[in-house]
Formats: structure tokens, C-alpha cells, sequence
């Protein structure tokens, strides 16, 4: 399950049982008719223009042996007033399903451990980064696999030619290039952090910022459908970045397809600049640069 846009809603009056168990919840009426398994998800939630983690619950709570179909938020490490305020929610993974449990106590005890389930999901430093391995291949081709399928959903031609394929990910191996991440044991994430001069990048429409300098690149980024929304690709970002300084490298480059919007849009946040266009090996392609701060 992944929703790429945030559900918006009200928070409307609830019954306060959620401040019985030490977690108040915001019960949310959707904008829009929303269709979500029952079920505690981590999710983001936005109000008052900033980011928040949070909890969210869908669904009868029949442990209080009530039958109505409520969309409860927790907000994790605040304690916001909400009541009447517009705010929005992304789900992007769910924790359990819906259960009723055999006493209030045995449910609060499973709201503690969802709560740090939620956390640990959300931050997205909380994940393991492995140098893959030949049984690690196949869970790998299987994010590239899910992260070509999003592209072909959104009309991209990017990543549509088999490659990524197997033998692209094995030679990142050979290289020791490959980056395998996981979080909460699942496989989360791929990319391939290359510190050799890209041929592609030798000849640009336009003008790189360094001259001639050593410099990081990222390629073949994907992450899991699971994972998306958790800023795990900003993530492997930041650790090519702190690989790059270990190394004494200074500049970050990255392409991307003109129309990969996310993409895009995650290359702008992270502070690089558009350089130009470069001819890859498929295409024609948007040219970044940043240069690397100090820690």
C-alpha cells in the first residue's frame, strides 16, 4: 500500500478516548471518500504548514465495543489543539491490522509499541545500509522493478529498456558501489554512490559549477513502494554526502528525466543546482551540481 498525495480533512469532535490511554487523537473527517484497510498506519501529518509524525487508526475500535468507522491521528512528541482545523494525512505503512483486544490495558500496551513502531518507521535515519550481497540481488531488482513501474504509471519512458537489470546492479557489486538499504529489517532502498568520472557528464549542455574536480554521484536510486514517504531517498542523498566528505570530495552531481517530477523536485530540495542537459545512455537528461558543505 503507498498513496503518493496527502488526504485532507477536519478534525471533528470525538469521544476523548484517547487521552484515557495517554494518546489523544484527532478524529479527522476526510474531504473525499478515502479507501483504507482497517488497521494503525505511520503516517505524516501536516497542520499549521510543518510536518509531523504520527499514528493514525482506522477503524471501529472494538475493543470499546463501539461500531462506527472513525480515521484517528496521534501526533507523535506533541500535544497540538486541533479541533475544527483543516490538516492533512499520508499514510505510508501499516503497522497492524485491526484487532480487539481482551482488555484496555492490553491495548494500551499495543499502542506503545505501535507508537514506537511509528517513530522508528518515520525517521528515516533508523535504516541499515549493507553492501549487497549475491542473495540480496533479487530483493533489489524487485525495488527497481516497483520504482519502473511507478515511472511507466506516470507516463515516463525512463527505465523502460530493462535497465536497470541484473547485471548493472551486479557490476555495482564488482565495484563496491552498490548500497543496499533496509529499514526495520525490509527491504527499503537501492542506489549505486559512484565516485569514478561519469563519461556521460563529460560533455553538457551548459556549465557544471566545479572545474575539473573529483565529485560524488548518485545513480540508479530506488526505493520500495512500502517505504515511499519516508524521505529514504533524501536519506541515501545525505549518506552519499557523508561518504563524499570521508573521501575529501567536494561536489555532488545527479541527473534525472526532464518529467520525473519527484525526482525533481527531491534534487531541488536537496539544494542542487540545474547545470545544463546531458546525452546518457538512453536519453537526454537534467544536469545537477551542489557542492558539498562541511558537517
Amino acid at each position: 500500500m503507498y498513496i503518493t498525495d496527502y488526504i485532507t480533512g477536519t478534525v471533528i469532535q470525538g469521544l476523548g478516548n484517547g487521552h484515557k490511554f495517554g494518546f489523544p487523537t484527532a478524529n479527522v473527517q476526510p474531504d473525499t471518500p478515502v479507501t483504507l484497510e482497517k488497521g494503525a498506519y505511520a503516517t505524516w501529518v501536516k497542520y499549521d504548514g510543518k510536518r509531523h509524525k504520527g499514528m493514525l487508526y482506522v477503524g471501529t475500535r472494538p475493543t470499546l465495543n463501539l461500531h462506527e468507522l472513525t480515521y484517528e491521528i496521534h501526533v507523535i512528541d506533541a500535544s497540538p489543539r486541533l479541533y475544527g482545523k483543516k490538516i492533512a494525512f499520508k499514510p505510508v505503512y501499516k503497522i497492524a491490522e485491526e484487532k480487539k483486544f481482551k482488555s484496555q490495558k492490553e491495548l494500551a500496551n499495543a499502542l506503545d509499541d505501535y507508537k514506537l513502531t511509528a517513530k522508528s518507521l518515520l525517521t528515516p535515519s533508523h535504516s541499515h545500509v549493507l553492501n549487497p550481497r549475491l542473495d540480496d540481488i533479487n530483493d533489489i531488482m524487485k525495488i527497481i522493478g516497483q520504482a519502473k513501474r511507478r515511472m511507466k504509471e506516470r507516463g515516463l519512458d525512463q527505465w523502460q529498456d530493462g535497465y536497470p537489470n541484473e547485471e548493472a546492479v551486479r557490476n555495482d557489486k564488482r565495484k563496491h558501489q552498490g548500497h543496499y538499504f533496509r529499514k526495520c529489517m525490509e527491504p527499503a532502498a537501492y542506489a549505486a554512490i559512484v565516485f569514478d568520472k561519469d563519461p556521460y557528464y563529460e560533455k553538457i549542455d551548459g556549465k557544471w559549477l566545479s572545474d575539473g574536480e573529483p565529485y560524488v554521484v548518485v545513480h540508479r536510486l530506488a526505493v520500495a513502494d512500502e517505504f515511499l514517504g519516508l524521505d529514504l531517498a533524501k536519506h541515501v542523498l545525505r549518506f552519499a554526502e557523508r561518504k563524499a566528505r570521508a573521501k575529501g570530495v567536494r561536489w555532488f552531481r545527479i541527473d534525472t528525466h526532464h518529467d520525473n517530477l519527484p525526482m525533481r523536485n527531491l534534487i531541488r530540495d536537496f539544494g542542487f543546482t540545474l547545470c545544463g542537459v546531458v546525452q546518457v545512455r538512453d536519453g537526454k537528461r537534467m544536469a545537477y551540481e551542489k557542492i558539498i558543505h562541511n558537517a
